[in-house]
């Protein structure tokens, strides 16, 4: 190597060193634990409390960028995705012309650099890691009344990693609520039927919107297709169900009053498929619930996009008998919620990945962020050691493998339902695409 490039590659060694230093300063200056309330009450709460997976230390980076991605609020995606990108051209083309590399160079190893940022962009999403659990009372019984699985359109994950992902996540119970058809209840096994697993469906109605529907036992969906929520709602309730308006800020098609007068059981009021739902909207909803005693939840909306929540909803109650027929009786719930408030602002957008690291010195355990220290020392040693020119030159093999795995994998996936949609249509074109890209990458290291 060139005496003048090994001395500025052991400069930004040196420096990220420091940087690695400076931010276990900065976390035993500033931490602060996430906060962990009831947004019901508007209170902080006590015996309720997180318990993080023991992979996330052998993980840390690539678990605490996962969390990030995947607790963002949905309107916020393409403005950090956008300053992600361009803070990563702007600094490969920085470093590039600190070591002197030509106009190709520079151009290829922005594509390299790109190609690895979607890759874990993309990891983070598609691929199932345990996320943060409950841990509550022995008296509480937690519930997420909102999940789907492959059986609905737009789901890209199996019955199985629905249980995986609500067990892991501290869920005591679910409702399966498939978009338009209850096919997903009965794969899932017997066992655990009325235990774990309860019947629902998140059904379209003629009014243009959806409506959720919990169910004590399993029902035939095709009565309650094509008819108004008004109508929905009274045949529900004559068959004890009970019905609950999701996301409701999505649409306003009717006026909290309407929904109250035409019977609906209650609201979501947190939703992870949904996070951009205004504070002053939220509180009023709230206190319309609570003046008209209806029910409340934060629910997952789980499409099987990542295994990350940050909201589960609990109340006092028997996990031994039926859930359902507990909710009937509406208990009082407390939607809990473990998250930080995100800021909108463009300056945050602008400063994207230094927003995430201040937010990850604020907030992250001084375990986790001695796990993060230690692979930015393994990068060092892999960056000056020979291995790092034979990873590089055989990455874009490995993440081939990987797609053309992923492909067949979510293939086989969706062959189990005639229901779904998004894994043929979009998510294997997307795979395929993004294979190709990893081919052509890999033929430009061939001739350099």
């Amino acid at each position: 190597m060139d005496y003048k490039l090994k001395k500025k590659i052991d400069f930004l060694c040196l420096f990220l060193i420091c940087l690695s230093c400076l931010i276990v300063i900065l976390n035993m200056l500033f931490y602060s634990s996430v906060p962990f309330y009831d947004l019901i009450a508007g209170t902080s709460i006590k015996n309720f409390s997180i318990i993080w997976p023991k992979i996330r230390f052998f993980i840390e980076p690539f678990y605490f960028f996962s969390f990030y991605i995947l607790t963002l609020n949905k309107n916020f995606y393409k403005f950090v995705i956008t300053s992600w990108t361009l803070w990563i051209i702007c600094c490969v083309f920085v470093y590039s012309l600190i070591v002197k590399r030509n106009f190709w160079q520079i151009l290829n190893n922005m594509f390299y650099l790109l190609m690895i940022f979607i890759t874990i962009l993309s990891f983070s999403i598609l691929f199932p890691v345990p996320g943060p659990k409950l841990k509550k009372p022995k008296d509480y019984v937690s519930v997420d009344v909102h999940s789907h699985t492959i059986h609905s359109h737009d789901n890209i994950a199996s019955v199985k990693t629905s249980l995986k992902a609500h067990s892991w996540a501290g869920f005591d119970t679910f409702f399966n609520t498939e978009h338009n058809n209850t096919n997903g209840f009965s794969m899932f096994p017997k066992k655990l039927l009325y235990k774990m697993v309860y019947p629902g469906i998140q059904i379209q109605t003629k009014d243009n919107v959806s409506v959720i529907i919990l169910s004590s036992k399993k029902f035939n969906e095709k009565s309650y297709k094509n008819m108004k929520l008004i109508d929905i709602i009274k045949k529900a309730h004559k068959n004890k169900m009970l019905v609950i308006m999701p996301h409701w800020w999505k649409w306003h098609k009717h006026t909290l009053n309407e929904l109250k007068n035409i019977g609906i059981d209650g609201f979501e009021i947190y939703n992870c498929g949904y996070r951009n739902f205004e504070k002053d909207e939220c509180y009023t909803m709230m206190n319309f619930a609570k003046k008209n005693n209806l029910l409340m939840f934060g629910v997952t909306d789980w499409h099987g996009w990542g295994c990350m929540t940050d909201v589960w909803t609990v109340f006092k109650g028997d996990i031994s008998k039926n859930i359902q027929e507990q909710l009937v009786k509406r208990p009082e719930t407390k939607v809990i919620l473990y998250r930080n408030k995100q800021s909108s602002s463009i300056f945050r957008f602008i400063f994207e990945p230094f927003y995430v690291l201040y937010y990850y010195v604020s907030s992250t355990n001084i375990v986790y962020v001695i796990s993060f220290i230690i692979w930015i020392m393994l990068i060092f040693i892999i960056f000056k050691s020979k291995f790092f020119s034979y990873g590089k030159k055989y990455l874009p093999f490995i993440m081939i493998i990987i797609c053309m795995l992923s492909i067949i994998y979510f293939y086989t996936i969706a062959k189990q339902a005639n229901t779904n949609e998004i894994v043929i249509k979009q998510l294997i074109p997307i795979l395929s695409i993004f294979c190709l890209l990893w081919i052509i990458l890999s033929r430009i290291i061939n001739k350099e």
